[in-house]
């Protein structure tokens, strides 16, 4: 395993044993000090976190973890327009969600997009299907149209 790779899964291991949901995290030189890593590698690893959703950085305040089944800060917008699109029919059943669009429109990365579409696929507003009609991607469910039809 990669040196870095190693810090990132102790900075995981230590955010989420050390800090409960809604906890305030301490600054990444405390975290490299308390970890004896270097404060570069304590940052990777806490960018990975933020992108997997389990803290929030960058959001105008300390870092936090985040509460199982909370959407991040940064990913609420996005989530909100996408619903409200697919009520308003804007995105038919089965169809792909344009990502890079939804990036550029909400100045999101790439990976903060899947983070905030994975969260709605979680709730089953969305659908991940890497075989379908249009690629991999993120698609309305049938169903789900359906339903609020």
């Amino acid at each position: 395993m990669r040196i870095l790779d190693r810090a990132c899964v102790i900075v995981h291991q230590h955010v989420t044993t050390m800090y409960p949901p809604g906890a305030s995290l301490p600054s990444t030189k405390q975290l490299a000090l308390a970890l004896g890593l270097p404060e570069k590698h304590v940052h990777q690893g806490l960018l990975r976190l933020d992108s997997l959703g389990e803290i929030a950085l960058h959001t105008g305040s300390v870092p936090v973890r985040l509460r199982t089944r909370e959407p991040h800060p940064r990913d609420r917008a996005l989530q909100g327009a996408v619903r409200d699109r697919i009520r308003a029919g804007h995105y038919r059943p089965g169809t792909a969600l344009p990502t890079g669009l939804l990036g550029e429109e909400f100045g999101l990365l790439p990976h903060h997009v899947r983070r905030a579409l994975r969260f709605l696929t979680a709730e089953g507003s969305l659908r991940y299907d890497e075989r379908g009609a249009y690629g991999p991607g993120y698609y309305v469910p049938v169903a789900l149209a359906e339903a609020v039809s």
